[in-house]
């Protein structure tokens, strides 16, 4: 039987990838967490159509073939839940227990939102752009039925890696994922990237929705000192161990070590290792692309000499600088949980480990293999990592 997501919630389905079985760069589309708030909802592809208003000259409607037949775009990008990590924060927080694995890399295809607002003409004193979704319900201090809706500031809405996704990894998205189109937005957390969308509304005024003001904020601390609730948006820098898990029994020798590392619109530059619960540090090596918007696989060979337990720990570093920090911050409750967790480990004198490092070439090949298995699609992309950058 081939493996599945995890379930967290069943109704509506939250479900993790196995994070501890990655071993390449592609999230499978079948092992791709899930995220909903409510209902999938039913969607009738014959009279299903998308409408741009708001606060432009020329609102226009499009049905899915419309769509389908605008410039497109592909884009390899990270995509992780802004509660990834959750259960780990004590005291505990409210909100969806997630593990781990609430975060997946694949290639993103779709029409760039720019492509649709270009030809609605935006009007002089536009600011932001909301996108509603056909799914609806309530939440408990929310009594009366809502959509799901999100909103950009109109200059991310503008960037062209900002797309309305129809495909994931060539194939078109499954219910789960947001079909037939959904918001992506590269470099954010996933609640920007809104599923099942109907309306896209141009604005001259913030959004003040629920899941924009109430739910997906964090603190921060403004000119004046105060500390403000703002949205969620970019994706913090971030790793994880993957290998070994925590409890691991290891061996004398060299035993390798592997994880991912992210650092959300920006690219990874570095990725740190102790083995000594963050006394002292070692360099990891990267094994796959380092580019906005994806992850990164690593690895760090580490020779042992004396057996007992260990605590050890990752760090990612940001090319802008930024370092992954060691606790969680406070302002953030239980979002952007990005701090390094230790993994405590055995090593045992009778076993003895020699491992080797990762081949690379191996990597790469197998990532040439996907883009030339892709160009079989019959799609008009313009294909990328991020950023402009070619394959």
């Amino acid at each position: 039987m081939s493996e599945q997501r995890r379930f967290v919630t069943v109704e509506p389905e939250n479900s993790e990838m196995p994070l501890e079985r990655v071993c390449s760069w592609v999230t499978p589309n079948r092992l791709f967490f899930v995220r909903n708030h409510f209902d999938v909802p039913e969607i009738d592809l014959s009279t299903w159509k998308l409408r741009l208003e708001g606060c432009v000259d020329e609102p226009v409607e499009w049905t899915a073939d419309e769509l389908a037949a605008l410039p497109q775009r592909s884009v390899f990008a990270t995509v992780e839940c802004a509660g990834n990590g959750r259960s780990f924060l004590r005291p505990a927080v409210a909100g969806v227990p997630w593990g781990a694995g609430a975060i997946g890399h694949c290639e993103w295809t779709g029409v760039p939102v720019r492509e649709l607002l270009e030809r609605a003409k935006v009007r002089a004193g536009a600011i932001e752009v909301l996108f509603e979704g056909e799914d609806q319900g309530t939440e408990p201090d929310h009594p009366a039925p809502m959509h799901f809706a999100r909103s950009l500031p109109l200059s991310k809405a503008l960037d062209p890696d900002t797309l309305l996704a129809f495909r994931m990894n060539g194939e078109f998205l499954d219910p789960s994922h947001g079909f037939p189109v959904r918001l992506f937005v590269p470099g954010w957390y996933g609640v920007a990237s809104v599923k099942w969308l109907q309306r896209i509304e141009v604005l001259d005024r913030p959004f003040a929705g629920y899941f924009q003001t109430v739910k997906y904020t964090v603190q921060r601390r403004v000119a004046s000192g105060e500390l403000k609730k703002v949205p969620v948006s970019s994706i913090a820098v971030k790793s994880e161990i993957i290998r070994p898990q925590p409890g691991a029994v290891l061996g004398l020798g060299t035993n390798r070590l592997f994880g991912v590392a992210w650092a959300g619109e920006q690219a990874v530059s570095a990725v740190e290792v102790s083995v000594d619960c963050g006394q002292t540090w070692n360099r990891a090596r990267l094994t796959s692309p380092r580019v906005p918007y994806s992850w990164t696989l690593w690895e760090y060979l580490w020779n042992v000499s004396e057996p007992g337990t260990y605590s050890l720990l990752a760090r990612a570093r940001a090319e802008t600088g930024e370092v992954q920090p060691l606790a969680h911050d406070p302002r953030n409750g239980g979002y952007l949980i990005h701090h390094s967790r230790p993994t405590t480990v055995r090593v045992e004198r009778a076993r003895r480990i020699e491992d080797q490092p990762s081949d690379e070439d191996l990597i790469l090949y197998d990532m040439n293999a996907y883009a030339e298995e892709n160009m079989r699609f019959p799609l008009d992309v313009e294909l990328q990592f991020a950023g402009g950058g070619g394959i």
